[in-house]
């Protein structure tokens, strides 16, 4: 099965699953971001970012208020604080990690796991784990798999 072209929002380049699906459209900087947050802020989204690029070819960009991390769609998004980093991914279950500081489910079997990392030895095998899953959300593997 051939998988769809994404939409390309002509303002911002930012690609998405659905044409004209809302979205913060504007051009930012990973790097403003970090501007006045302390230098272990930005060691864990590196560590973040590094383990997430190890699953396979993934885009990473600046929104407004956060940094997304996505392959076919969105599955995880960093927001920098002044001495942590927060965050949250997508699976299809609830799932458990002493990072986590909040579980919200959405729809059916669809899960947002919220963490806060404060220093990047905090990405633990486990997390790494719960990640690489969130990134097969991300290529949507399970809906192809689930004849979606």
């Amino acid at each position: 099965m051939r998988e769809r072209t994404l939409w390309k929002c002509p303002e911002c380049g930012h690609r998405f699953v659905t044409a004209h699906i809302w979205h913060s459209c504007g051009r930012y900087r990973i790097e403003d971001h970090f501007a006045g947050k302390d230098p272990v802020v930005r060691e864990a989204f590196d560590r973040l970012d590094e383990v997430v690029r190890r699953f396979g070819p993934v885009t990473v960009y600046a929104q407004k208020t956060s940094i997304a991390f996505q392959v076919r769609v969105r599955f995880a998004r960093a927001m920098p604080k002044k001495r942590w980093l927060d965050g949250h991914f997508w699976l299809k279950r609830r799932a458990g990690h002493p990072r986590l500081t909040k579980v919200e489910h959405l729809l059916r079997n669809d899960w947002i796991h919220w963490f806060r990392i404060t220093e990047p030895a905090q990405i633990d095998r486990a997390f790494v784990r719960l990640l690489r899953e969130a990134y097969g959300i991300g290529k949507q593997t399970h809906r192809r798999s689930a004849g979606l």
